[in-house]
């Protein structure tokens, strides 16, 4: 008998707005609701999103495409604005449309978002975040994290 296995194999690149990270600017004006991360939407390129993570031609396998937050957007004095203000939606399109507005809540633990990316195709990502009135002034900062794996596989 003759026998081989073929191993998944993937791989995956950031846009560069999503590599420089998910910047939402000075926010001068409180409350704000639903306020777009600056890479949102591009008016040059017919408002498509600017944040986009792309399967490899070389990848021999369709990819699902989970994402999480190491916490809470917060000040290095503990202030913080919660998970439920940061929200997020992702699609397979982009256009002025797709991915469709104010989606999901981000999570400290993996969410699958897109299943069966295909090599050579882009998952699409847009953020916004809420702001109270009474939100301490401050430098926000946390970490997303976007993990691929092959499709039906679990994030972990």
């Amino acid at each position: 008998p003759s026998r081989v296995q073929i191993q998944a194999y993937l791989a995956i690149a950031k846009s560069e707005n999503l590599t420089n990270g998910i910047d939402f600017g000075t926010i001068a004006v409180l409350p704000v609701s639903q306020a777009n991360a600056t890479g949102n939407y591009n008016s040059l390129f017919s408002d498509m999103t600017e944040y986009n993570i792309t399967v490899s031609t070389d990848s021999n396998t369709a990819v699902d495409f989970c994402i999480r937050t190491n916490g809470p957007l917060s000040t290095p004095g503990g202030a913080e604005i919660a998970l439920d203000d940061y929200t997020w939606q992702n699609s397979t399109l982009n256009s002025a449309f797709e991915p469709k507005k104010f989606g999901k809540s981000i999570s400290g633990t993996f969410q699958p978002d897109t299943i069966g990316v295909n090599p050579g195709e882009s998952n699409h990502y847009r953020f916004w975040l809420n702001v109270s009135a009474a939100q301490e002034p401050g430098f926000y900062n946390n970490t997303i994290f976007f993990q691929a794996v092959p499709t039906l596989s679990p994030c972990s």
